[in-house]
């Protein structure tokens, strides 16, 4: 199709596609980076929702994320991830350094392989402490790559809560508003995650 239209219509449409997927590149980036700033907010939001509905998670109620890195050389897992992380934003901002890591990158349109993509895997590991001491831990793995398997199938799994399991909602399917996985599907979501693989587990020691 490329050649015809190249030939026919726009000598230019293979220059004109590719800049049409930096440009498309840039702006993934940019909401990936809205979307890590995003999720504490998220968090916030979910608690003063359940407040007003009577079921605060606590007055003195606080959240923060970590990157965290196991043994051995965890710390210096860490540091090479924030100094590779700085360094490809600066060289990103930057015209000759971003035409070279173009040339390096994966080119438009590629992905993963599908072995990559089930081979990969996410961890989320939650602790809470509170006020009295008493503490918890949560912890939910998937196996897949968190961006073409995990994001996808959480989605789909969103959805379906909503069309199919409008009755077992929190709130049921009245509630309405600028709600969050947490108030809007709340076990619902858990249990279909359950049922597609996810591993989901909290423990009270």
């Amino acid at each position: 199709l490329l050649p015809l239209i190249e030939r026919r219509f726009n000598p230019s449409v293979v220059d004109v596609l590719a800049d049409e997927a930096e440009i498309a590149r840039d702006e993934h980036q940019y909401f990936e980076a809205l979307a890590d700033d995003s999720w504490p907010r998220i968090v916030r939001r979910s608690a003063a929702l359940f407040a007003d509905w009577g079921s605060a998670y606590g007055a003195s109620f606080g959240y923060q994320e970590y990157l965290k890195f196991d043994p051995p050389l965890a710390k210096t897992k860490a540091v090479m991830t924030a100094s590779v992380g700085a360094l490809f934003d600066a060289a990103m901002r930057r015209a000759p350094s971003r035409r070279l890591l173009k040339a390096l990158l994966p080119a438009p349109g590629t992905g993963p392989s599908e072995k990559a993509m089930d081979e990969g895997w996410c961890s989320c590991e939650l602790l809470a402490m509170g006020e009295d001491g008493s503490r918890a831990r949560g912890l939910m793995r998937f196996q897949g790559d968190p961006g073409n398997r995990a994001t996808v199938t959480f989605l789909c799994e969103s959805a379906l809560g909503l069309a199919l399991g409008a009755e077992q909602l929190p709130g049921g399917p009245r509630r309405g508003g600028i709600l969050t996985p947490a108030t809007g599907l709340g076990e619902v979501l858990v249990d279909r995650l359950r049922q597609v693989g996810a591993s989901i587990e909290v423990e009270m020691p």
